[in-house]
């Protein structure tokens, strides 16, 4: 069960089930939502030619939205259909998109540069990837990081289940093991040696994983603003 309440007004519902399908996921664009942003992260609403603004915990993300995170900064999202979760490192370039699939997503994140870490929820309906220039990354449930080079590739570590990488250059495919890295570079290798931990990024989100509380920012109809407030039980 989760509560959902508005700040603003003080109300408070209850609703049953997992997803947010009957409320934000209804809407056809939003996708995600911001909930931990440290230094200086923007997000551009809608296509190229859209302005960057600056992004806040709580604020929605939409189908082909954009961000990119400055030096040393840190931002986490949520995906709203089944909480799967991407963190950004400083100097990453993201490409959020979300494709509707029954009751849920089909997810694909576009790095053109810097580095992700991917928490995936089993993907029941849909699935879950990851584009760079050189390589695609697919999951059904996992956990790894992503770091990306537009001159040298990708490296990819795999934290648990199993990431399917797809060389762009080559075609080459195969399946990174828990525990395993793989180097995949523009030249079409792929090349996996067994993780290194001192090698694998330092997560900056001192919280643990998944929030058991959300908290979205939403514009009433009277033009103010609302903070709704979900709590995972």
């Amino acid at each position: 069960m989760r509560t959902l309440s508005s700040q603003s007004s003080m109300h408070t519902l209850l609703i049953l089930g997992l997803g947010l399908s009957g409320t934000l996921f209804a809407q056809q664009a939003t996708v995600a939502v911001m909930t931990k942003v440290k230094g200086n992260v923007e997000v551009r609403h809608g296509g190229s030619d859209a302005s960057y603004n600056v992004v806040k915990a709580g604020e929605l993300l939409n189908d082909k939205d954009f961000i990119r995170t400055g030096a040393n900064a840190f931002a986490v999202l949520i995906y709203l259909d089944d909480k799967s979760m991407v963190k950004l490192k400083g100097n990453t370039n993201l490409g959020i998109r979300g494709k509707r699939v029954g009751k849920g997503l089909e997810k694909n994140l576009e790095i053109t540069g810097g580095t992700v870490r991917a928490v995936v929820s089993k993907q029941r309906r849909g699935e879950f990837s990851v584009t760079s220039p050189t390589t695609v990354a697919s999951v059904k449930g996992t956990s790894f990081w992503m770091i990306t080079n537009s001159q040298t590739g990708d490296a990819v570590y795999n934290e648990e289940g199993v990431v399917q990488l797809t060389n762009l250059a080559s075609g080459d495919v195969l399946d990174l093991l828990a525990n395993q890295t793989c180097l995949s570079t523009p030249d079409g290798s792929l090349t996996v040696s067994a993780t290194i931990a001192s090698d694998i990024p330092v997560d900056e989100d001192d919280t643990g994983d998944v929030p058991q509380e959300l908290r979205i920012i939403m514009m009433g109809p009277d033009g103010q603003e609302k903070v709704l407030i979900i709590n995972y039980n």
